[in-house]
């Protein structure tokens, strides 16, 4: 399988847009991992992984950080305090 082209590729499913921005989505047999979702997250070889501009970030919490970081201008998908967002990296 080729690596995508798409300028934002997320590996699961998340809502039909995230913050506003179109993504190809790529499903994954997690018994048997594309070499595809292996090149994006070599490390933690797992889901979720969001691809921009031929850039991967994993993890689901780090993702929606970026994109709050990323697309400002739509509504924050975290909270602006930092204490909630702490709250969040902690699980609670």
């Amino acid at each position: 399988m080729e690596k995508q082209q798409s300028e934002v590729v997320l590996f699961r499913h998340w809502p039909r847009k995230l913050k506003g921005k179109a993504y190809v989505y790529v499903g994954e047999d997690l018994t048997n991992k594309s070499d595809l979702l292996l090149d994006y997250n070599p490390v933690h070889k797992k889901v979720p992984v969001l691809v921009y501009s031929g850039q991967s970030i994993a993890e689901s919490l780090i993702i929606l950080e970026y994109s709050d970081d990323c697309w400002n201008n739509t509504a924050k998908l975290l909270p602006e305090d930092p204490h909630q967002r702490t709250k969040l990296h902690l699980g609670k």
